[in-house]
């Protein structure tokens, strides 16, 4: 019974990071393949002050999608959610 619920929650969770790959690339108009280019940490927690910017908590991990003009990048967090983070509140090491 357990392998059931596990295979039920992973196939959830597919589809839920389904739809905000989705959403995405709907409202940031982004066509390129998404490759992740390197992985950064939070270095401090950011509430998102618009739709388009991603929240991120202290310590958590990212995975940074491209390079924007400007002091932002486009990020991934384990969730699977996409948006904007500033440089400065990122770790690269």
């Amino acid at each position: 019974r357990n392998i059931f619920k596990v295979k039920k929650s992973s196939a959830e969770k597919s589809n839920k990071m389904g739809k905000e790959e989705k959403f995405f690339r709907e409202t940031f108009m982004y066509d390129k393949e998404i490759n992740v280019i390197s992985t950064a940490t939070a270095e401090c927690s950011v509430p998102s002050q618009r739709r388009v910017d991603l929240p991120v908590t202290a310590g958590e991990q990212l995975d940074v999608i491209d390079v924007t003009e400007g002091s932002a990048v486009i990020c991934r967090n384990s969730e699977g959610r996409y948006g904007y983070v500033l440089v400065e509140h990122l770790n690269f090491r």
